[in-house]
């Protein structure tokens, strides 16, 4: 949903997402922009490397750039900062508490509260841009819409580290991040495809994707919102389970009942009844949220029909930082949320070394984990994934090494029927 043109001495960032055809224009610093694009086609015409700092108004947006190592330049938050996992940026925020817009009063929208605070914050600020999320894009010269939760896949969403670091001039140190993980996301699918490679379709894991909504329905209502998957890629858990080679169940078209809430979407969910017909055979279930516990004491009849919860097979998305982590920084962590899918789905590679599931929680047997830690030595330390390293099962790798080998010695084949080739052409 992004693009970079590069020119002589500025390059332009493309923002594709509906059709918005947002363009900021980044002109090397000591340079000037070019006289023929300054027309007012550009939404932001800027310097780079930028100095004057960020705002971030979602928590998805945090994780990029702490990754590239520019976590101090992060200098306004929108919203609560209860939501903030990373724990070197909740000391920055302790540190600087006017650095946070948020209204208690009216904690889901503007405020006029908000708006002041806001006005406050870009006059302090008078060179920092705001990172917008795709609800509240903005249109000034200092808002850049960023869209990477909005892409079909999980590699596309993170390959907008290239956005964030086109900023800072650091495009070859995201696309060589992107590329070492991506090659461990497609270790992990290697894995998976050949240790399921002669598995009958019937015998391959199912999974349970699935959540319940109590008393936030329209009218108090409650319900199970469960996966719809009718392609692979339609939501990043649907990409996850075709990665790992398993069946995630799909609710079929029309079955439960939907709610919409003033908008075009419509959502569907299924009721206690509907959702034991639905998911009582999975071998997995993955509960994408906190507190599956306090509902399973008030469900336990209900619960205990299921089979993934009469062989503890439960797991929710607690296995680190605690309850909001899941929302922001899976995005940049995509490889270890499929090595964790795969492990649990049991097809990941069984030698050693094993992976140890960094995010997926078992309920049964693994507690919640504490929070993260933070260097505050070195604030700007860049974040690292734990558990990001993938190896290969070793009948993938002695086939790869032997394909590499036979392409070598084809190499030097034609190289020396080359060679003697010009030498008769020499002897001629």
């Amino acid at each position: 949903l992004f693009s970079i043109t590069y020119h002589r001495t500025y390059k332009i960032i493309h923002n594709k997402y509906q059709n918005h055809n947002k363009t900021y224009l980044l002109y090397q610093c000591g340079t000037e922009p070019p006289e023929e694009e300054l027309d007012g086609r550009h939404q932001a015409v800027l310097p780079v490397p930028h100095t004057g700092g960020f705002g971030v108004t979602e928590t998805p947006q945090i994780t990029p750039l702490e990754i590239l190592g520019k976590r101090s330049e992060i200098k306004g938050y929108w919203g609560d900062p209860k939501y903030v996992s990373s724990p070197c940026l909740d000391i920055i925020i302790a540190d600087n508490t006017d650095m946070v817009i948020f209204d208690p009063q009216n904690p889901w929208g503007a405020s006029s509260v908000t708006l002041a605070m806001e006005e406050k914050w870009m006059n302090d600020h008078p060179d920092a841009l705001i990172f917008r999320g795709i609800f509240n894009q903005g249109n000034g010269a200092r808002d850049l819409t960023v869209a990477e939760t909005q892409e079909k896949t999980t590699v596309a969403t993170f390959d907008w580290l290239g956005f964030y670091a086109a900023f800072f001039n650091l495009e070859k140190k995201a696309n060589q991040i992107v590329s070492e993980t991506e090659e461990r996301y497609s270790c992990s699918a290697q894995n998976a495809a050949y240790l399921s490679s002669d598995m009958p379709e019937e015998e391959k894991p199912s999974i349970l994707w699935a959540q319940y909504f109590n008393g936030t329905l329209n009218n108090g209502g409650s319900g199970w919102s469960v996966a719809e998957c009718p392609l692979d890629n339609s939501v990043y858990y649907c990409e996850y389970a075709y990665h790992c080679g398993a069946n995630i169940l799909s609710r079929p078209e029309g079955f439960g009942f939907s709610e919409s809430y003033g908008g075009p979407e419509v959502y569907w969910y299924l009721n206690d009844e509907q959702f034991l017909e639905f998911g009582k055979d999975a071998d997995t279930w993955i509960y994408p949220a906190a507190k599956w516990e306090m509902l399973y004491d008030e469900k336990k009849d209900l619960f205990d029909q299921f089979k993934s919860v009469q062989k503890r097979q439960v797991y929710d998305v607690q296995g680190k930082g605690g309850s909001f982590a899941w929302s922001e920084q899976r995005f940049s962590e995509y490889d270890v949320v499929a090595l964790d899918f795969c492990e649990v789905v049991g097809l990941s590679n069984p030698n050693p070394p094993l992976h140890v599931r960094t995010w997926l929680r078992n309920i049964f047997s693994e507690t919640v984990s504490n929070p993260m830690t933070c260097n505050a030595g070195d604030i700007d330390e860049p974040y690292v994934p734990e558990g990001a390293s993938c190896n290969l099962v070793p009948e993938i790798s002695a086939r790869q090494t032997s394909s590499s080998g036979n392409l070598s010695l084809l190499l030097v084949q034609i190289t020396s029927t080359i060679s003697a080739a010009v030498a008769c052409v020499l002897l001629l």
